[in-house]
């Protein structure tokens, strides 16, 4: 227990520091953002405002390999993001538009094209830029359009922004999955299953947002499992409660054990009682410990399979307990979805799970 309050003390610190690096810093429109149109897009696209001579140098280059290296734990090669440059000058009503765009610029630009990319800022956070070599990030929400986020990368140079962008990869590659995810959360919560998370409340003691389209496909004592199924894709949702007796069940070590063992117990053929889910091995597990909603968890990326090798995919898992009530949760989304793209599919597992909760006091 003392080890699960640690990691939930170090989590929250962490978690505090993402908050201040991605604060919104107000934009001129916030008052009233009605007349805006909104925003527009695909998922996981960007928009690069950016001149040319960034573009194609050094800069551009470890831009492009923090926002297009490969989604961890796919099958198959899937960059984090699909990215669009386009030169400051052409940035006209088409792309303002987007969802997500970033701007990067250098002050020491002095071509035409780095003059005109300095009109999208202040005099005074130009100033500031001067001033302060460690300020190098600030972001704004619908500046061009409703539902609208906006990051801002500059420097007083390039390697200057160079050294920012390398001590601060990770939250920079993670600030538009973020904001990727809220919107998907938002959109769930506008044609939830009511039904269907009531019902997993009651039996599991567990807050978790199902959107439409999930339906519950076994239901027993302490497990369910919910699936959606178009002619694309087949999302599956299986949710476990268990005891929860020690800290040695978070060692990840013990993960790939206790999943398997998991996925033979539940996740199964009816009619082939030989036929469950299990792991692939030729790919190792990405193992993150993350904070769930106050909640210190696991967060688990890998590729599942059939015991008889007939499908296989990407899934994603979260561990974690209810110190209060004494249960251990283990719930994962898996994705069936032959030669198909996994990226946005595996996006929306990710942010169903990323909702739950469990809230203490309500057996008391």
């Amino acid at each position: 227990m003392n080890n699960l309050k640690k990691y939930q003390s170090i989590l929250s610190i962490i978690f505090a520091t993402l908050l201040l690096f991605s604060c919104d810093s107000g934009n001129e429109n916030s008052d009233d953002n009605r007349t805006l149109p909104n925003a527009r897009g695909e998922s996981g696209e960007i928009i690069m405002v950016m001149p040319p001579s960034i573009w194609e140098g050094e800069l551009g280059d470890l831009i492009k390999e923090i926002f297009t290296s490969n989604v961890a734990a796919l099958p198959q090669n899937e960059p984090l993001y699909d990215l669009k440059q386009v030169d400051p000058s052409k940035f006209n009503s088409i792309f303002k538009s987007s969802k997500n765009l970033l701007f990067v610029a250098t002050l020491d630009n002095n071509k035409p094209e780095g003059k005109y990319m300095k009109r999208y800022f202040t005099d005074n956070s130009l100033n500031q830029i001067n001033k302060n070599p460690d300020i190098f990030s600030f972001n704004q929400q619908d500046v061009y359009a409703r539902g609208q986020e906006v990051l801002y990368l500059f420097g007083r140079n390039e390697q200057e922004l160079i050294k920012n962008l390398k001590a601060n990869r990770t939250a920079i590659k993670e600030f538009f999955n973020v904001k990727e995810t809220n919107r998907l959360v938002e959109s769930f919560k506008s044609s939830a299953e009511t039904g269907i998370m009531n019902y997993i409340a009651d039996s599991l003691n567990l807050e978790l947002i199902i959107p439409n389209g999930f339906d519950i496909a076994v239901k027993e004592d302490n497990f369910i499992w919910l699936r959606e199924l178009d002619s694309e894709e087949e999302f599956n949702l299986w949710l476990v409660r268990m005891p929860y007796n020690n800290d040695e069940v978070f060692n990840p070590n013990n993960i790939k054990e206790l999943r398997n063992s998991l996925g033979e117990k539940y996740i199964t053929d009816k009619d082939l009682p030989d036929l469950h889910l299990t792991s692939q091995d030729e790919v190792e597990f990405v193992i993150d410990t993350v904070n769930l909603n106050g909640n210190y968890a696991i967060r688990t990326k890998g590729l599942w399979k059939y015991s008889d090798n007939s499908r296989g995919g990407a899934f994603v898992s979260y561990l974690f307990a209810n110190e209060a009530t004494g249960e251990l949760y283990y719930l994962e989304g898996y994705l069936d979805a032959p030669g198909g793209e996994k990226r946005e599919p595996m996006r929306k597992l990710k942010a169903i799970l990323g909702t739950a909760k469990t809230p203490t006091g309500i057996n008391d």
